[in-house]
């Protein structure tokens, strides 16, 4: 009897031990499944290969909306039509786009009615709606994703210039609206840092905590931003065109002038 308790001890034991280790991963996946640099994103204007797939966008004049494209092994196959983002963003896993049917056309661009954030499952097609927004409008271009929050803005004339710049959380289907310009989001050291570089002026810098929250506004306008080793980098600009090199740390602090002002684009 000692001995038959002593086999089931050590099974327990070695059962406890693998359901750790099988829990240990799981963490570790969540974690790694983190993190703006694993989704990319993929522009109509130009294609984007992830996870040995090709991702591409063709606009469709009659419907007014873009089609999904993804090609493997010299094979293009569409996964969508409905989509109206004039960028997408996908890990090669799932894709985050918009749908909805075109409205009306106006000074500005299109508007479309029965707008909705999609999240697609690439290997079944199977879509899942994260959220709608009721009323007609611009579409959203998808800027980044970190598994957690999907970083997006309305489309302008401006190309990679995007007006209210959002973040949606994912697991609360809540977004938090910040009325900024935008163009491109990157990490930098737990936040995110957005720049409005795609508009013809140019725009403001800033970062935000990872949900939006806490936004801090580095320089109110903008055409070059960089980050290198322990500093943003970026070429602060006037209306009348006069521009000068400036840098602040990670944090957007201890901001210093690196150049005077001058005419034109500052080296």
């Amino acid at each position: 009897m000692r001995e038959w308790k002593n086999k089931l001890a050590r099974f327990l034991l070695v059962l406890s031990v693998l359901c750790m280790a099988v829990n240990q991963g799981s963490v570790r996946n969540v974690q790694a499944a983190e993190g703006l640099n694993l989704y990319k994103r993929v522009p109509f204007y130009n294609s984007q290969k992830v996870g040995g797939s090709i991702y591409s966008l063709k606009y469709n004049d009659s419907t007014k909306r873009y089609n999904i494209y993804i090609e493997k092994n010299g094979k293009k196959s569409v996964l969508a039509k409905n989509c109206i983002s004039g960028t997408i963003v996908t890990n090669g896993k799932y894709i985050y786009y918009e749908s909805g049917s075109f409205a009306q056309r106006g000074s500005f661009g299109y508007s479309y009615k029965g707008r909705k954030i999609i999240c697609m499952k690439i290997s079944t097609k199977k879509v899942t709606r994260i959220t709608n927004f009721r009323d007609a409008g611009r579409a959203h271009s998808m800027m980044g994703c970190d598994g957690r929050y999907l970083y997006i803005g309305e489309q302008t004339q401006y190309g990679d210039g995007f007006g209210n710049f959002s973040v949606l959380d994912l697991k609360t289907k809540s977004i938090k609206q910040t009325n900024k310009d935008s163009s491109a989001v990157q990490s930098v050291k737990g936040k995110v840092l957005v720049n409005s570089v795609g508009f013809p002026h140019g725009g403001p810098v800033y970062l935000v905590n990872k949900d939006g929250s806490n936004l801090k506004v580095i320089c109110d306008r903008a055409i070059k931003v960089s980050v290198k080793g322990n500093y943003i980098y970026y070429t602060e600009a006037t209306y009348d065109w006069r521009t000068r090199k400036c840098r602040c740390d990670l944090n957007g602090n201890k901001k210093k002038a690196l150049t005077a002002w001058s005419g034109g684009v500052a080296a």
